[in-house]
């Protein structure tokens, strides 16, 4: 709440409150990393005052999993474990769902969210090798978005990608010299080849709005794709049918090139 992360758990002897407990966590704590505080403090107190049948209730249903999961390798996980394993009373964990008026549960989140008020914090956590990665990786897109508005480069791919993304592969030949206005439109031809930039029909300069959406030399193909084609390159690229005409235009262009 607010940036801030609070945490409590309340013991109960039958319907009666007997103690509870308000932590204030370091503000970069997650809601399971609070969660599994919880857990392990009530944990030590149960063990502190050695009580021999006890009922652990949580809201956390992920806590609970990362419990009963026989492959867990987070330290703190498993040193919860332990606890339960060797403790000599029994220690029953049972789940509820938050926020439906369980008394208990009720209580300990309005305690949480109290604790944040707090000024000094109680438990501060250091950032897990998961978290750092992750922050590292944040930055590094941040920065590469930076570079990527305001580069001058590459202005015909920006078009069609505006956000950088990890992820996104374009492996693809003959679309990728649409994405990147490179390869074998004569305008790129003209440019680094010193060849002509006049289209094959001879009408105008052979770029790749006129290439694909205006050349006589694929009307009939054009024709049979059955689609509009006022819209951006970018939208029509997203059906598949312009897809495959494009390939095909691409793939015929590259066979007249080499017979010229």
């Amino acid at each position: 709440m607010n940036g801030k992360v609070g945490s409590a758990f309340v013991i109960y002897l039958g319907e009666d409150e007997i103690d509870s407990f308000t932590y204030r966590l370091s503000d970069n704590s997650s809601v399971f990393m609070a969660e599994d505080f919880d857990i392990n403090k009530a944990l030590d107190e149960i063990i502190l005052r050695n009580l021999d049948h006890v009922d652990l209730i949580t809201d956390s249903r992920s806590a609970l999993m990362a419990l009963d999961s026989p492959f867990e390798k987070r330290v703190y996980v498993n040193s919860m474990k332990k606890k339960i394993v060797n403790y000599s009373g029994k220690i029953n964990l049972k789940w509820v769902r938050a926020h439906k008026g369980t008394k208990g549960n009720e209580r300990a989140d309005y305690l949480a969210k109290l604790a944040i008020e707090k000024q000094e914090i109680d438990c501060l956590f250091h950032e897990t090798r998961t978290e750092i990665r992750l922050k590292v990786k944040q930055n590094m897109i941040q920065s590469w978005q930076t570079r990527w508005d305001s580069s001058k480069n590459g202005k015909v791919t920006r078009e069609y990608f505006k956000k950088v993304c990890v992820k996104r592969v374009k492996g693809d030949f003959y679309l990728n010299q649409i994405y990147t206005g490179h390869g074998v439109f004569r305008t790129h031809q003209y440019r680094f080849f010193g060849k002509t930039n006049i289209c094959h029909c001879g009408d105008e300069i052979g770029d790749m709005q006129h290439v694909l959406l205006k050349c006589r030399l694929w009307n009939i193909q054009r024709n049979q794709l059955k689609i509009k084609l006022n819209n951006s390159l970018n939208i029509l690229l997203g059906q598949e049918k312009f897809r495959i005409f494009c390939r095909f235009v691409i793939q015929s262009l590259l066979n007249l090139e080499i017979e010229t």
